[in-house]
């Protein structure tokens, strides 16, 4: 009977665990893509504001204004292109986390369950 609740008991923890992993990774997913609309805004509003800045001088084209968009462009493609990196870093390490936790359960239960057959064979069960 105490070997079945062990077991069961690992079994339901391991699950929770799981189910937290999957939980964690969807959070950190939401995050990302926040992260990642929240740079395309702040690109949007710099790029409005040289537009802003170069009409105001009297320029409205030109290579200069034309490399500063570029360059804006250029450093929200770099700016996602890490956040999406670091997104599936943390995905990574979750992962590994919750496949270490699960092999140390089933090291514990193994244990556990050596204790009681010795704990048995010294009764005679």
């Amino acid at each position: 009977m105490a070997e079945a609740l062990l077991v069961l008991g690992t079994v339901v923890n391991v699950q929770q665990k799981r189910q937290a992993s999957k939980a964690q990774a969807r959070q950190q997913g939401l995050a990302s893509r926040k992260s990642q609309r929240q740079a395309i805004r702040e690109a949007q509003i710099r790029r409005a504001q040289s537009q802003v800045q170069a009409g105001a001088m009297g320029v409205t084209g030109g290579s200069g204004l034309a490399g500063g968009q570029a360059s804006l462009s250029s450093q929200l493609g770099g700016n996602l292109g890490f956040a999406g990196q670091m997104s599936g870093l943390s995905q990574e390490i979750t992962m590994a986390q919750s496949r270490a936790q699960t092999a140390g359960a089933v090291a514990n239960l193994g244990m556990e369950l050596g204790g009681f057959e010795k704990l048995g064979k010294r009764f005679g069960v």
